[in-house]
C-alpha cells in the first residue's frame, strides 16, 4: 500500500547504511531504499515495532552522517522474505544530515553521469559547483520548510 500523504519527496538511494538500536544494542548493516528530508526507508529480515527508536549511519564521501530516527511503517515485501521500514528523523539535526547527505549523492551521480556524457572525467570541484549553482535556491527552500 503506497503512502499518498507523503510530506516530502523521496529520493531513491541504494547505499549501505548501519542501523543501531538506541535501547540495546551493536550495529549491523542494512541498504537503504529511499531517503527523504523527513525520513528514510531501508530492507530488514524482521519486523520492526513502529515507534522503536534507531540510530541510523550513513557513510558518503568519507563521512559518516548519524541520525537519530524513530520506525513510523513496516511493509512485508511480496517477492522477498524481508520488511520495508520506513522511519523519520526525530529532530532538525538529523534532518540536515540526511539532506547534505542525499545532496552530496546527488553530486557524486551527477559527477559520473556528466563524465560519461562528456566523454572526460568532470572533477569534483566542477561537479559540486555547477549542482550548488543549479539547487542552492531549493536547498535553501527545503532547509526553510524544516524548521
Amino acid at each position: 500500500m503506497k503512502n499518498e500523504n507523503r510530506k516530502f519527496f523521496r529520493h531513491p538511494i541504494k547505499v549501505p547504511i548501519q542501523l543501531t538500536l538506541v535501547e540495546n544494542g551493536p550495529a549491523v548493516n542494512a541498504r537503504a531504499e529511499d531517503l527523504s528530508q523527513g525520513g528514510l526507508a531501508f530492507f530488514w529480515p524482521e519486523p520492526l515495532p513502529e515507534g522503536m527508536r534507531l540510530q541510523l549511519s550513513l557513510p558518503v564521501e568519507k563521512q559518516l552522517f548519524k541520525m537519530k530516527t524513530r520506525v513510523t511503517h513496516l511493509q512485508k515485501e511480496a517477492n522477498t522474505a524481508l520488511f520495508k521500514i520506513g522511519v523519520c528523523f526525530e529532530d532538525a539535526v538529523s534532518s540536515f544530515r540526511a539532506k547534505l547527505a542525499e545532496e552530496i549523492i546527488q553530486i557524486r551521480e551527477y559527477r559520473e553521469k556528466m563524465s560519461l556524457l562528456r566523454g572526460h572525467p568532470l572533477s569534483e570541484e566542477e561537479a559540486a559547483q555547477i549542482w550548488i549553482d543549479h539547487n542552492a535556491e531549493d536547498f535553501a527552500k527545503a532547509m526553510g520548510s524544516a524548521s
